[in-house]
């Protein structure tokens, strides 16, 4: 029980660490970001190929319970896989930028099944949609319809490398304070 609650106190504060660096400074480094990939990603795939056994230590963490039997190991992993295939695309598209593309690779190792995903398309909806208002705040809304079809016709359907750069806001705190709640409350 006590690694359990050391492993949710070091997960807390790795994703306040990347949450805190994308705030101040819009850049989350690698040594915040890499970190969590590699070692849930890296567990999923050395679980599933069989290199480790469930119980690999004295209490057995929350993520090798989930993955208990063979099957639901392999289960995990293609569910990772393809949510990280997801993440790749977005991030090549310029939707996500690289440092919140694999914070979020990270939190889907940790946690790699739909209702995680529904959990994270809630939160950030719930935290999204605010900011969103508050950012057009003080615009008029008849003037989007005709924004919004000139920027379609001039080819801009998805940002480029350059907007997303200069535009971007940091948002990965949005993915993160529902992957602490999902942690906490539901793992």
């Amino acid at each position: 029980m006590v690694f359990v609650l050391v492993l949710r106190l070091a997960v807390t504060v790795w994703l306040a660490a990347i949450a805190y660096s994308d705030w101040r400074t819009t850049r989350i480094p690698n040594q915040l970001s890499l970190p969590g990939l590699a070692v849930f990603g890296g567990w999923r795939i050395l679980h599933a190929l069989g290199l480790l056994a469930v119980q690999v230590f004295v209490a057995s963490p929350p993520w090798a319970r989930a993955a208990g039997s063979n099957t639901a190991a392999w289960a995990s992993l293609r569910f990772m896989l393809a949510a990280w295939a997801v993440t790749f695309v977005l991030w090549e598209l310029h939707v996500i930028g690289g440092g919140d593309a694999k914070t979020l690779m990270g939190l889907l190792a940790l946690f790699p099944n739909a209702d995680f995903v529904l959990s994270l398309s809630v939160g950030v909806l719930i935290l999204g949609l605010p900011t969103v208002l508050l950012n057009l705040r003080g615009r008029k809304l008849r003037e989007f319809p005709g924004a919004l079809a000139r920027w379609i016709r001039e080819g801009h359907l998805l940002p480029s490398e350059r907007q997303l750069a200069e535009e971007g806001r940091p948002y990965v705190w949005m993915f993160c304070i529902p992957g602490v709640l999902y942690l906490w409350f539901r793992w």
